[in-house]
């Protein structure tokens, strides 16, 4: 390890330090959270950490005259630092560096209006859609989401994790397109994951066209991007689901998460 690099991990453990969540308002938080089950006690105790630097380093704000007690914002950043928690690496940069792009989480009480109006192009395409969300992500800014929809659940077959739902989207973007591909590990070939994700697509779509209910919600089939997202969801909400129907795209998801949970 290189001097800079020791420097920014001497930095970063003293933020860790600093940041740690009480253990009791730890215990009382996971426990809530069918997602941390999977995990070892060495592991919840490395969640633990990075879910104290989400906290202190970025901003997770209700509105709408919502309440966000100790324990909600708890569970909110750990939902950030499951999902983050494979790109974490003594060696190099802390995971955080993956969530660059975004400083902020909004926290509406429920799904709330986008504020847009429904258009069409001339070829009768739509350009936009107004109407009720339970998240969105804006390209140059922070994430929004609903505490009613992302708050822990039972784990489900329909998986639904509104929050990394909306990070896979800032992942994606980090390298300024929003097209399903995030920037890959370098251990990771580029080619096979277009192939991949590219073949699930398109069987998606022709198993709607088909009128074949599909295995995975079928909002994945709007567009590559919401694809990744909603195959993210998915991959830590239901594995199994999701290994079933694109066993390829789980196993490229798990090397990119760096995380496997069957």
């Amino acid at each position: 390890m290189g001097f800079n690099s020791r420097i920014k991990r001497f930095l970063l453990q003293r933020t860790v330090r600093k940041s740690k969540i009480p253990l009791k308002l730890w215990h009382q938080s996971i426990a809530q959270m069918p997602l941390m089950q999977r995990y070892t006690n060495h592991q919840k105790m490395q969640l633990r950490l990075l879910a104290g630097l989400v906290l202190n380093q970025k901003s997770i704000q209700p509105v709408n005259g919502f309440y966000l007690n100790d324990i909600m914002q708890i569970t909110i950043a750990t939902q950030a630092a499951i999902l983050l928690f494979g790109f974490e690496n003594p060696e190099q940069d802390s995971g955080l560096t993956w969530i660059r792009n975004w400083q902020q989480i909004l926290v509406y009480p429920t799904a709330f209006h986008n504020g847009r109006q429904t258009t069409f192009n001339v070829q009768g395409f739509m350009d936009s859609w107004g109407g009720f969300e339970s998240g969105e992500t804006q390209y140059q800014g922070g994430l929004i989401i609903n505490w009613q929809d992302d708050q822990p659940h039972p784990l489900r077959r329909h998986a639904n994790q509104v929050l990394m739902h909306e990070m896979a989207h800032k992942l994606d973007m980090l390298d300024g397109d929003t097209n399903g591909h995030p920037p890959l590990h370098s251990n990771m070939n580029q080619q096979i994951w277009f192939d991949v994700f590219s073949h699930a697509f398109e069987q998606l779509n022709a198993q709607l066209e088909q009128g074949i209910k599909t295995t995975i919600n079928p909002y994945a089939a709007t567009d590559s991007a919401e694809f990744f997202a909603v195959t993210t969801e998915y991959f830590f909400e239901a594995p199994r689901v999701l290994k079933q129907a694109f066993p390829d795209v789980y196993h490229q998801l798990a090397l990119f998460y760096r995380q496997d949970f069957l």
